[in-house]
Order: structure tokens, then sequence, then C-alpha cells
């Protein structure tokens, strides 16, 4: 077990920082930094093992500027990539004044494929990471931009409503979008739950509008006028390297999106819950990899955020009864892809929470639904 002193929570903005260097130089050093983000994650995480996540209040102030820096780090990826798409592809204000950009950094189509693929993970792992904290700090102005700022880049904006008022009501129940279900295959899961988690988030909203006297789907729809983020972005995107701008912030809002639903697929996949009932612990897997912890801000002491939604992230421990994960979050969004290791993975893990951790009613759920023995 290794302790967790509280600095390692910067690495992420510093694999930021190493993407934007990347992205301006060009070239190699593009698949480099890419291919650190991307494979080399897994196995550190493995390797390095569990954190005792003793963390020292005194480095509060540290934490929330790495938090906060988040969003100007992304800003300058996102920057960064519209101008590799400009001198690749001579387009957008690279076309109209070719002194804008210096000639170094651009690369080849392939060059683009990879930076494209590695901005839209770091939305993600670090975008959305953060933008959920920053979701959960209710009534703070800088929170509330910020959050919204972040989900826009993977066209998201509702998550900052569904999270609140629809997950952390209904995790675990079959009412809930974000909890992938037995039998459920990880692709299937993530085309419904976007749907549904946009159209949960829609409608809450629009009843709200109804409850104020306000049209249900005008702008101060917060469903609604939040894809205004999205589309500012898109205009940018445009005016900088124009339609190929634009297609390649499209792509990288769409990988960082899917990658942000890997993570919930596993966060509660199987676990049962009857609606209506109190969330206990048992209702989330806990992870206690450090590298998953630093990376995620904690986020994977998934039990004791839905426990306690307010808890900033440096306050959240393991708790007592909540079922863990075998593997750190990296390893398990790999082994959810091959469904044969994915059943041997978690079977086991929930034919055992079927017999211990759940009550009788949650257990006749599950024999009403056929999923004894089920993974």
């Amino acid at each position: 077990m290794v302790t967790n002193h509280g600095w390692g929570y910067a690495l992420g903005n510093a694999l930021l920082i190493a993407a934007i260097a990347a992205l301006l130089v060009g070239g190699p050093s593009i698949w480099i930094v890419a291919v650190i983000i991307l494979a080399v994650g897994a196995p550190v995480d493995e390797s390095v093992g569990d954190t005792d996540n003793h963390i020292s209040e005194s480095h509060v102030l540290f934490f929330q500027a790495n938090v906060y820096a988040t969003l100007p780090l992304l800003a300058l990826a996102t920057l960064a990539l519209w101008r590799l798409v400009a001198l690749t592809f001579h387009t957008g204000i690279i076309a109209v004044i070719p002194q804008v950009f210096p000639a170094i950094g651009s690369g080849g189509y392939a060059d683009v494929g990879v930076a494209v693929f590695l901005v839209g993970y770091c939305y993600a792992v670090f975008g959305a990471t953060v933008g959920h904290e920053l979701t959960h700090r209710t009534g703070v102005l800088a929170a509330y931009v910020s959050a919204r700022g972040l989900f826009a880049l993977t066209f998201n904006i509702g998550f900052t409503i569904f999270h609140i008022h629809g997950h952390h009501r209904q995790v675990a129940t079959f009412a809930d979008p974000a909890t992938a279900r037995r039998g459920e295959y990880i692709l299937a899961f993530v085309a419904r739950t976007i749907a549904a988690q946009f159209l949960s988030a829609l409608k809450f909203e629009a009843a709200r509008e109804r409850q104020r006297g306000h049209m249900p789907f005008g702008l101060s729809n917060r469903a609604v006028s939040g894809q205004l983020y999205s589309l500012g972005i898109l205009i940018i995107a445009a005016v900088i390297a124009g339609v190929p701008g634009v297609i390649a912030s499209v792509i990288a809002g769409l990988v960082g999106r899917f990658f942000h639903e890997l993570v919930n697929y596993v966060q509660h996949f199987g676990l049962v819950r009857v609606e209506g009932s109190p969330v206990g612990p048992r209702h989330t897997w806990d992870c206690h990899r450090l590298l998953s912890n630093l990376l995620h801000y904690n986020l994977p002491m998934h039990a004791d955020h839905h426990m306690f939604a307010g808890k900033p992230f440096w306050k959240l421990d393991r708790v007592a009864n909540a079922p863990v994960l075998p593997h750190g979050y990296q390893t398990m969004v790999v082994v959810a892809f091959v469904p044969s290791l994915w059943q041997r993975t978690m079977g086991p893990l929930l034919a055992a929470w079927d017999s211990q951790a759940a009550n009788d009613e949650e257990r006749a759920l599950i024999r009403q639904r056929g999923w004894e023995g089920r993974c």
C-alpha cells in the first residue's frame, strides 16, 4: 500500500502540459505523449498498487489551484489542436493570414488523427473528472461556469443537471441511465446512457421552468442554453481552423464523451437497489488504486462520494462494506471490452455481492429480472 501525500494530484495537469507541448511541437512528439498517457496508465496503476489515502488538509489551496487550472489548460490544448489542424490543412485563419502561426508544429494527417484522439482522451480523464468535482460545488459561480465549460468540450452540459438530480437519486436502480445493467455490453450501455442522460436533464429542466412560469424549452432551460457553450466552441474552431477544425473538435468531443461513459460503466455495473430505498455503500464499486485516484481526483472512492456528495475530493476515503473492483479504472475499461474476460472478472464479484451484500428485496429483484448468475 502506497501513501498518498497529496502532491500527486498535479499529475493530471502535468500530463496536460506535456500534451500541449507535444501538440505545439508536432510530429513524433504527439505520438510519444499519446502512448505515455493512453498506454502506460493501466500497467503503472497495477504495479504501484493501492493507496492508504491519508491526505494532509494543509494542501487545500494546492488542490483548489489544480482543479481550477484544468479548464484553462484544456482550452490551451484545444487551441493547440486547432493550430495543428490549420497548419496541416492550410485552412481557417492561417489560410487568410499565414503569418498568424509559426511554421513549426505542423504534421501529417496521421499526426492530426492521433492529436484528435489524445485531446479527446484528455477531455474525458481530466476534463470530465474535474467537471464532475466542480458540479458538486453548488452555489459557487466559478465552479458552475468551469464545470459547464469543461462538459461543453464533450457536448455534455446536461451532465451538470442530470448527475445531481438524476444519478445521485436513482443510482443502482433500473431507472438510472448511468447504472450499467447485468448482461449489458459496454457499447450498448454507452448508446443508451448518452441519450437517456440528456433526455433526463431536459425533462427535469422543463418541469422546473413550468413551475417558474417560463417556457419549458426556452433559453432559461439550462439543458437548452448549455448547448450554446458547445456551439461557441465550434464557431471558434471554424474561425481558427475552418471546417477541418470543426470536424476535429466534434470527433475529439465524441472520443471524450465515450471514454467518460466507459468509466461510468464500471462504477456501478450490475449493482441493484430498490427504487426509493436508501443509498448505501454497497451500491457503488470502490477502487483503491493510487494512480486511478490521482488522475481522477479520488472519484474511484466512489462509495464515499455517493454517501456524501458534497465532500471535496481530498476528503473522500474508503468506506467499509463497499464492494471493491479488483483493478484500477484504466485496466477495468480495457477488461470491459473483452466480454469473456469481463464475465470472469465481474461474475464472481456479483455472485458474492448477491449472497453477502444484497438485502432480501434486492435479491428478489435480481431473481425477478433473471439476473442470478448473470454478468
